[in-house]
Formats: structure tokens, sequence, C-alpha cells
């Protein structure tokens, strides 16, 4: 696990902008919502897509997702390489994104949406490789889910996030490596 991994360049980018808007609270208006793409400003909604993960609702949730990051981002990049890893990002940025303007009801903000992908494709490694602890990983990833329903934590976050890590680990075993195994 390099310092340089894009999983530590993700928590550094989710520290500084989360930081700036504890100064610019205006720029948590650029999280995820409908607002942008409602009134035709499209340039505005690009910006959405690449700030909505990196906005945190304050210190822990900010730190909650660092750590999160830290600990099973790194294993993830390790395992399926740098490069496949920041596809893995923008592809779930995307999806996630996409999925919140549809179905999100309000400004939704940080990384969860990625972490919950990254859990999820930990649980599929871990079954694929009959490790017991594959089960921790569903319960835990079916208490994030479930989490969304109540609060402030994003139902449609979380679990597109989680749909979208079963859909990338499917597509990187069963058809990415036919072309790279």
């Amino acid at each position: 696990m390099s310092n340089k991994s894009f999983s530590n360049i993700l928590i550094a980018l989710s520290c500084l902008i989360t930081g700036v808007s504890f100064f610019m609270s205006n720029i948590l208006n650029y999280g995820m919502n409908r607002f942008f793409v409602e009134q035709g400003l499209y340039v505005i909604l690009i910006i959405q897509f690449l700030l909505y993960q990196f906005l945190h609702g304050g210190i822990l949730h900010m730190l909650f997702n660092s750590f999160f990051l830290y600990l099973f981002g790194n294993q993830v990049e390790s395992l399926i390489g740098r490069n496949k890893f920041i596809i893995f990002f923008i592809l779930n940025t995307l999806f996630v994104g996409i999925a919140l303007l549809f179905f999100a009801r309000g400004n939704t903000i940080g990384i969860s949406g990625f972490a919950m992908a990254i859990l999820a494709y930990i649980f599929l490694e871990l079954r694929s490789r009959n490790n017991p602890e594959y089960k921790s990983a569903g319960i835990f990833l079916v208490i994030n889910i479930l989490i969304g329903l109540g609060g402030n934590i994003s139902l449609v976050g979380h679990l597109s996030g989680a749909i979208f890590g079963i859909i990338f680990y499917y597509l990187l075993h069963r058809k990415w490596g036919k072309f790279y195994g």
C-alpha cells in the first residue's frame, strides 16, 4: 500500500474539498441533485459529477469515509491494480451520480457510494476464495445499505454503489478476465 495509491489520493481530495466547504459553504450546493440538470445548466452538472463524492457533511462523515477507503480501498486497489481501480472509481462515480439524479430526493454528498462498491467487491472476492470472512463482509454491506433507510444517509447512494460494485466485480472477472488472464 503506497502513499501514492489512488485510494489515498481520493482521501486527500476529500479532505481538501470538504475543508474548502467549511469556508465556502455554497460549494455544498454542488452535491448531486436535480437542480442544475432541470435548469439546463449542463456545465455545472459536470462540476457536480466532479465534486459530489468529495464533499462531506462534517468532519466525522469525512473521517469515517476516509478510514474506510484507507483500509479497504487500498486492499482492492492492490488486488486489481491502480489502473483498473481508477476505472472502477470513475465508472462508479457516473453510475451512482446518475442513480442519484433519477432516484434521490435531495442534495447528496460523500464518497459512501464508492465505499459500498468497494465493500460489495470485497464480499464477492472473499466469497470466491471460500474465505469465511465473506459472511462478515456481507452482513456489513447489508447493514450499511439499511442505514440509508433512516436519517440523512443516502439509501440511493449506498444501494447504487453496492450494485455497481457487484457489476464491476463480474465484469472484471467474467469478461475482462478473458483478455487479461
